[in-house]
């Protein structure tokens, strides 16, 4: 087998007798011209008039995601800038906002990157820094309680439209619509109210419908104001399958229904070992991102069983109050405990996140950028590549039967249709 690490692949080989399932997004076929389906989808709104939504605005922003996440801006927004040329909005009222969230601002050498080098050099392109003085402003209190603060230059525009890929949620059941806005351009302390939520039974992976997480953050993208998202679904070789456009909720519920049918994948059985990846680079860039692959295999595994991460992590763990969250606790119920008896804190969750998979899985990673110690803070054992691992797995699971393989885990959502 080989999977996705970095920006290349992890090979590794099983012995003969093992019952091997992989598990992973459908293999739909992208569209022939994405180019077009962008087009398509602009000029098939669903749920308002789409780009007209915009006419006479004087300034316009739109908001993309960072590095963090794969979504083809180099193919959508030059379609965007044409679409609002044609009703007289002009390059320079337009300010390209990168949605960063609570990740560290994206540097401008890393603008080319994240929307083309195209549209790099025909707009203004600038990053949400959640902790820089006045880049915040109040906007007012969701009816959960969430303190709604928001990127300054996103409430200045007339004319606000969000970019983003509709991917599994580990928190808010699927990614992007208004999440792009709330959580890309939000403060810490609407973050942090939001995902307080992570602990509610209803908030978990691809969940959408009575979800609070999810419903908390529709609240307020329309309290805040959205004229038009513009969200496209991968497939596992991040072609574009869909793109849908127009009204926050409706066009990216009609998203989320073509996002299950890829992403949603019947498994008959749990396993005693698992071999994961979340996708390679930029889902394997860091601990904090990869955490989100653990999780999807958690699921399908036995407990007791072992979980072999392979993740690059060029970035180490990617957030120190992750591994702060870690040191709170020698085991990983005792930083599940520590998390949930203070105060909610951002990167303090993903201490819970990680160790909700700790107790009930053992885990092996394969991480270059993760040094030993690192790695006795996130209580999981190192393995110099993938077959090492294996190895040093099945020497620990003499009577091992069953092996699942995800190779795009983030991308991934196994439903399990019996268990065992």
């Amino acid at each position: 087998m080989k999977v996705p690490y970095g920006e290349g692949y992890q090979v590794g080989e099983l012995p003969p007798g093992l019952k091997v399932y992989e598990i992973a997004p459908r293999n739909v076929a992208g569209v022939n011209d994405a180019v077009a389906e962008i087009r398509r989808a602009l000029e098939n709104p669903i749920g308002n008039r789409g780009i007209e939504e915009l006419r006479g605005a004087k300034k316009v922003v739109i908001v993309v995601s960072d590095l963090t996440r794969p979504v083809p801006n180099a193919v959508i927004l030059p379609v965007l800038l044409e679409k609002l040329n044609a009703i007289s909005i002009k390059d320079e009222q337009v300010t390209v906002l990168v949605g960063a969230g609570l990740h560290r601002p994206a540097p401008p050498e890393e603008f080319p990157l994240i929307v083309g080098p195209e549209v790099a050099a025909r707009v203004r392109v600038i990053s949400h820094d959640a902790h820089a003085p006045g880049v915040l402003q109040p906007v007012g209190v969701s009816s959960r309680g969430t303190p709604i603060w928001i990127n300054k230059h996103y409430l200045e525009a007339d004319g606000r439209i969000l970019v983003g890929m509709i991917d599994p949620h580990q928190i808010v059941g699927y990614s992007a619509g208004a999440k792009s806005l709330v959580i890309g351009c939000g403060g810490e302390a609407t973050i942090r109210a939001n995902h307080a939520h992570l602990v509610e039974p209803e908030a978990v992976l691809g969940r959408v419908e009575g979800n609070p997480a999810r419903e908390d953050i529709d609240e307020i993208g329309g309290l805040v104001g959205i004229n038009l998202i513009v969200n496209v679904i991968l497939n596992n070789r991040k072609e574009i399958v869909r793109a849908v456009a127009g009204h926050y909720l409706d066009a990216h519920r009609a998203g989320v229904a073509v996002a299950r049918e890829v992403c949603e994948v019947p498994v008959p059985e749990v396993v005693d070992l698992a071999i994961v990846s979340p996708g390679g680079f930029p889902k394997d860039i860091n601990l904090y991102q990869a955490q989100k692959g653990l999780y999807h295999a958690t699921p399908v595994v036995k407990e007791g069983g072992i979980i072999i991460l392979c993740a690059e992590c060029r970035e180490g763990a990617g957030e120190e109050r992750f591994v702060a969250g870690m040191k709170a606790g020698d085991t990983p119920e005792a930083v599940m405990g520590s998390f949930c008896s203070r105060e909610f804190a951002m990167g303090y969750h993903k201490a819970f996140l990680w160790c909700r998979s700790l107790v009930r899985a053992r885990v092996i990673l394969v991480g270059s950028g993760v040094d030993e110690e690192l790695a006795q803070v996130m209580m999981v054992r190192k393995a110099p590549d993938l077959q090492a691992a294996i190895v040093l797995a099945l020497q620990e699971l003499p009577h091992a039967g069953a092996v699942a393989i995800l190779p795009k885990a983030n991308s991934t959502i196994p439903v399990l249709v019996r268990k065992s």
